[in-house]
């Protein structure tokens, strides 16, 4: 019964989490899309659908770390990686409230950088608990990146 309750509040906690940041985003609100679609952006902004692809891989992979870590040993490392994997998780929530419902870039670029620096402590943490954990949270930290690129240049721009 462990296992199902980890499963659970590892999904449940991800995709809840993309799901209250879906209703806040351009996709789901008209003034926001046009808001969204006037701002300049840069040549290398993948496509709209592209993001949606992404988004599920990436949350699959966090679900399936977090789901990791929670199965694992309970220790001082353990709880430090599912804090920081906590907090990655809360930042992909923050990031849309400000940059979309409240229109702070500069506020969504603190938040990129923020989620940059917490994503590389938890891949460290989570590594010293399960590297396979650590491992499923890379693709994460590396797509945090290319976004923070983006961000900044949209920032910058408009």
């Amino acid at each position: 019964m462990g296992r199902l309750i980890d499963a659970a509040l590892a999904v449940g906690t991800v995709f809840g989490v993309q799901y209250a940041s879906r209703e806040i985003s351009p996709a789901d609100d008209p003034s926001t899309r046009r808001w969204y679609d006037r701002l300049n952006k840069p040549h290398f902004n993948p496509p709209g659908p592209v993001y949606g692809v992404v988004w599920t891989i990436l949350d699959g992979l966090l679900a399936w770390s977090g789901y990791r870590l929670l199965r694992a040993e309970k220790s001082c490392c353990r709880t430090v990686a599912l804090i920081l994997w906590a907090l990655c998780v809360a930042g992909v929530a923050g990031f849309p409230f400000f940059v979309f419902r409240k229109r702070q870039l500069g506020t969504g670029l603190a938040i990129c950088v923020g989620l940059i620096m917490t994503s590389g402590a938890s891949i460290c943490a989570a590594h010293k608990v399960d590297c396979k954990a650590a491992s499923m949270q890379v693709p994460f930290f590396a797509w945090l990146i290319f976004a923070t690129c983006i961000h900044e240049e949209i920032w910058r721009t408009n």
